[in-house]
């Protein structure tokens, strides 16, 4: 028997984790009403709250082509490039039943090989007990009218079985299997299931998601309630019924157009807040528009369109998602870009004028030929393409210097050369929005020029408090940027001699 070789060299290699990725700055978030027109079987509980999706032929599968949310997926999904991902999120305007959403079933063919499965669950304290669920004859998960679905052969088992529970309802969406209570409130609740089948419909604790029923809730109660929930987007659109609500409507069910906004900047989302009011084109008073400028909102953009069925902020912000904050030149301005299926007003030079005084955005029509959206001027006064771009940066520069201590296999000493190797890596970050034309060479407000259209600050290791360095804390870094900005309109004077 030979001997091994690692009795005279033993090799013992480790791996780095792979560093996480950077945020997604294209998500669009739409808020409609309960009341929009999902297809039967396809709407969004309040156990779910919210549902992607990344093509308008997803969104259709689930929404009416007369749906708010189909027309705001349309103008979205409209745009060249083509964006990807959309999310809908529900506005419950009258009280909701509890549910119990499955988390994924075994696939038919593997539910067919049941023949005598059980499954326990409560619905509103009352025990429902199903037994002998044979799914062997099964012809589909849960086709609408199919008598003899999965769903269907635990809703008649239910039916017959469950006293107390008997008008609770089994439906699968096409995503999941969902049981729903037939009360309303906050005390309509379905719990998690056990028995032979529950694991296999996806129904059992650790796989369902089971949330008591709701209230009536207000605007700002369902996009809380979103991001309480962990969802993640960054363009806010919103249902029509939902805009041009000045703060004197504001009531206890009526959230005013800059409640929303307001919710919208603490929560660094974009607000796509769309106007249909006729008074942003003569005053600068008495309309959300106005409101929005008053408040200085650094991630409202406000649109102004006649028409109540058109969803400009959704096709502009489905032009900004597009955006590769990682190549090289990729940022744009979004003035002058073009809108598609967003019909151009007819404005005077006027009209024209008194929507840049109030801060608002429109498809307008220029010159004899061109319709172009102009221009995209933020309520604070700041532009979109910077509210975005500035978003991504704060997210690279989280994101690298995250990677940099979490991919490090020993540690970053609290030395001066450790302190050099975060500044690099914040060097590394600016470089890219330099890269991508966020950023570039100019000058700072104090009159400095940077060369780089960046300077980075250093505290050096001796200036460094000890409790700092105890707490193993370096709060040091700092940069200063230039941005690139954009030209959105050029003067030009000459002179002619004969």
């Amino acid at each position: 028997m030979s001997i091994e070789i690692t009795n005279f060299v033993d090799v013992n290699i480790s791996v780095s984790p792979t560093g996480v990725g950077g945020g997604n700055f294209g998500i669009l978030g739409f808020l409609t009403l309960s009341s929009d027109a999902a297809l039967v079987g396809k709407e969004i509980t309040p156990t779910e709250r919210s549902r992607a999706y990344t093509s308008l032929l997803s969104v259709g599968g689930d929404w009416s082509t007369s749906s708010e949310v189909y027309k705001a997926a349309s103008a979205f999904y409209g745009q060249t490039p083509t964006p990807t991902d959309f999310l809908v999120i529900v506005n419950y305007t009258t009280s909701q039943s509890g549910s119990l959403v499955g988390g994924g079933s075994d696939t038919l063919a593997e539910l067919q090989t049941i023949s005598s499965g059980t499954l326990d669950f409560s619905v509103d304290g009352n025990l429902a007990t199903l037994t002998t669920l044979d799914f062997s004859s099964a012809t589909s998960l849960g086709t609408d009218g199919d008598a003899t679905s999965v769903a269907a052969i635990i809703q008649a088992s239910l039916d017959l079985e469950a006293t107390g529970a008997e008008d609770s309802e089994v439906t699968h969406n096409g995503y999941q299997f969902v049981i729903t209570s037939n009360a309303v409130g906050v005390s309509s609740e379905v719990g998690f299931a056990t028995g032979t089948a529950a694991e296999a419909l996806g129904l059992n604790v650790g796989v369902a998601k089971s949330e008591a029923g709701i209230v009536a809730e207000t605007a700002l109660d369902a996009l809380s309630g979103a991001v309480n929930k962990g969802v993640f987007w960054v363009g806010t659109d919103l249902h029509k019924d939902l805009r041009d609500k000045l703060i004197s409507e504001e009531t206890g069910s009526v959230n005013s157009t800059n409640e929303i906004a307001a919710f919208c900047e603490a929560n660094k989302r974009i607000f796509l807040n769309t106007s249909n009011d006729l008074t942003t084109l003569n005053s600068t008073t008495g309309h959300t528009a106005a409101e929005m400028k008053a408040g200085t909102y650094r991630f409202t953009l406000s649109c102004f369109s006649k028409n109540p069925n058109l969803y400009p902020g959704s096709s502009v912000f489905g032009r900004a998602a597009s955006v590769n904050f990682s190549g090289v030149g990729s940022t744009i301005t979004l003035n002058l870009k073009q809108a598609p299926g967003i019909t151009a007003e007819d404005l005077t030079p006027s009209e024209f004028a008194k929507l840049r005084e109030n801060y608002v955005s429109a498809v307008v029509q220029i010159g004899s030929s061109a319709n172009a959206f102009t221009d995209s001027r933020m309520a604070s006064g700041s532009w979109l393409d910077t509210t975005h771009g500035i978003m991504w940066l704060e997210n690279r520069c989280e994101v690298d210097m995250f990677n940099l201590l979490y991919t490090t296999n020993t540690k970053i000493p609290f030395t001066q050369t450790g302190i050099n190797t975060t500044a690099a890596t914040l060097i590394r970050s600016l470089q890219a929005a330099v890269r991508n034309g966020l950023a570039g060479p100019g000058f700072l407000p104090d009159g400095t020029y940077l060369p780089e259209g960046y300077i980075v600050e250093v505290v050096p290791l001796a200036d460094v408090p000890v409790s700092d360095k105890g707490n193993r804390l370096y709060a040091g870094l700092s940069f200063k940027m230039v941005g690139a900005g954009a030209l959105h309109e050029i003067a030009i004077s000459g002179e002619f001699s004969e």
